[in-house]
């Protein structure tokens, strides 16, 4: 099997995953966050606070000086825990996570399990 003819299955694998009802379940719950104004409006103010959280991080500024942001996060976070479609959202897209990590460590199992085999045969032949 060639390089080509392996992404044309891992096409086929994503075309699989594409129909799952935790991608479904996913994608439902974005939308109903994204309808939710206020669920909206939280995500966009807490991923501007993370930015700039980030920028402070990274030019290594002490945290007492940007305190006021990280307080601000937090407060926004408490109030995003209230809204049912964020969390409906954040449970979803644990669940594709799970999926997708259950299906990458299926993967590279399988590689390893039979790559080993290889090996094992391999060196028995030479022997």
């Amino acid at each position: 099997m060639d390089r080509n003819d392996l992404l044309a299955e891992a096409d086929d694998l994503a075309e699989l995953i594409l129909h799952t009802p935790e991608l479904a379940a996913y994608r439902d719950a974005q939308a109903a966050m994204e309808r939710n104004r206020e669920a909206a409006h939280l995500l966009r103010k807490f991923h501007e606070l993370r930015e700039q959280v980030a920028e402070f991080q990274a030019r290594r500024v002490p945290p007492m000086h940007y305190s006021y942001l990280l307080k601000e996060t937090d407060e926004v976070l408490q109030k995003m825990e209230e809204i049912p479609e964020i969390k409906a959202y954040e449970q979803a897209q644990k669940e594709l996570e799970e999926l997708l990590t259950a299906v990458t460590d299926r993967l590279s199992s399988a590689v390893q399990v039979r790559d080993a085999d290889g090996l094992a045969h391999s060196s028995h032949v030479d022997t």
